[in-house]
């Protein structure tokens, strides 16, 4: 599953009466393999996908792949220039399209790849007849490390597309009769992976998915690397880490206290997870004077992962004893309400920006950013244009919202030194009596229920 939009510009981009180089990129959790079967469909196509090997046994073998693909006269020896110039000069009608899957692999070890593509394209061929698609699932390599790995040839690349998880509310878009609050909870579960939505229909409830997954990990034996990358070592060091980092201690003095680690180490260790995309570090909106106001907090990213970490890994004993069913009713079916809170202040931000892009507020939003409050109180801030803070607290699972959030927001706000205009509070679960009252006769407080933010 993917954006149509995303498969109709690089459609867009092959259309063209000119040559092209583009480059696509994404985890491939967001649909990067799905987008790339459909694009190269029907379409006169060579495709190689790089190995992480050296660059004489990388031209060999795409080389290989080339004679496979298309039975042309190939030399294994030769440039990557002449080789492709072999498909090229193939006569033919139809525009060709060339795809570098994982093409990291391809520049790192020859950073004059592109030169070759940039001086095919540009140099010696007509006009419109190949587009080279550049495809790559490391997005930090992307994002970092390409374009100084490419130099001014980068300014060759027509067009870039990066392939995002899905908000909550194209999730919901997806599954349109699914319960709201399933849709929440099996959002809270995957996030905008959507190479989890395949198992899932309008009828799917978050306990049928969440014991689909533990009947997998029953089955599987106490693999020290589950998601752990297979190259890294002392695997019982990184688990450590990402149980604590899973059960709330996202800070680095937290980190050390739980695990005894020492500092040093334990920054590489998390240096590790970051560049294998598994944790992140999330630093809070700049807008407080306060001291605690800028530390980043540690928090994995994958929410499946997160869920595993947190509520199945520290009981595998009993998963294997129990079986599914009983093990969820024992150590899920509470724990999941914390976990599904999580997530709910994502919807809240992303009703904020349906407002902002309808037209729908009275002043403009510069921006909508998570804030780390570490009591728990502000769980975002909407910051308008003139740099005034909207404070956001967020509410999922019942009792009411009560009263007393107002004095510990207040309390916060004073705390930071937030220049905060505005209170925003939303409840799923709606506002006790005595909130409702102050939120209808003083300025400043927005009271917005459940009902008022369905997803649209």
């Amino acid at each position: 599953m993917y954006r149509k939009q995303d498969l109709q510009y690089l459609q867009d981009i092959f259309d063209r009466s000119s040559n092209d180089i583009a480059v696509l990129y994404g985890k491939t959790s967001s649909g990067l393999s799905e987008i790339l079967s459909d694009f190269i469909k029907d379409k006169e196509c060579l495709y190689y996908r790089a190995s992480a090997v050296n660059d004489s046994l990388q031209r060999q073998l795409f080389a290989g792949e080339l004679h496979e693909q298309t039975r042309s006269p190939i030399f294994p020896t030769d440039d990557y220039d002449k080789l492709i110039n072999t498909y090229l000069n193939e006569k033919t009608d139809r525009k060709k399209l060339i795809v570098f899957d994982d093409f990291d692999f391809l520049v790192k070890d020859n950073k004059t790849f592109v030169n070759f593509l940039a001086g095919l394209l540009f140099g010696h061929s007509n006009p419109g007849i190949c587009m080279i698609l550049l495809v790559c699932a490391n997005i930090r390599w992307v994002e970092n490390d390409m374009v100084k790995t490419l130099g001014r040839k980068s300014s060759e690349i027509s067009g870039v597309i990066k392939l995002n998880e899905y908000t909550p509310t194209e999730f919901y878009e997806c599954f349109p009769g699914m319960p709201l609050a399933e849709a929440m909870g099996i959002y809270a579960l995957i996030g905008g992976k959507c190479h989890y939505y395949d198992k899932i229909t309008a009828d799917t409830t978050m306990k049928s998915f969440i014991n689909m997954r533990l009947e997998r990990w029953a089955d599987i034996d106490n693999d020290p690397y589950l998601y752990l990358p297979k190259e890294i070592r002392e695997p019982s060091l990184y688990n450590t880490i990402l149980v604590n980092i899973a059960a709330g201690n996202g800070k680095l003095n937290d980190l050390h206290t739980a695990t005894g680690m020492d500092r040093g180490k334990l920054s590489v260790y998390i240096k590790t997870l970051i560049e294998h995309g598994i944790v992140s570090k999330v630093v809070s909106a700049n807008i407080g004077k306060g001291t605690d106001t800028q530390k980043g907090m540690y928090r994995i990213e994958d929410r499946m992962i997160r869920f595993y970490y947190r509520l199945v890994f520290p009981h595998l004993s009993s998963l294997r004893l129990l079986g599914p069913e009983r093990f969820y009713r024992k150590f899920i079916e509470h724990g999941i309400v914390p976990f599904m809170e999580e997530v709910y202040p994502l919807y809240c931000m992303e009703h904020v920006k349906w407002l902002r892009d309808n037209n729908r507020l009275t002043f403009k939003v510069a921006s909508v950013e998570e804030y780390h409050d570490k009591n728990g109180y502000i769980e975002f801030v909407v910051i308008a244009a003139g740099g005034s803070v909207i404070a956001c607290s967020c509410r999922y699972a019942p009792p009411h919202m009560s009263y007393a959030v107002i004095d510990k927001i207040k309390a916060t706000v004073r705390k930071d030194k937030i220049l905060c205009d505005n209170i925003w509070l939303f409840s799923a679960s709606g506002f006790d009596q005595k909130l409702s009252m102050y939120g209808s006769v003083t300025p400043g407080i927005n009271l917005i229920d459940g009902e008022a933010q369905r997803l649209h």
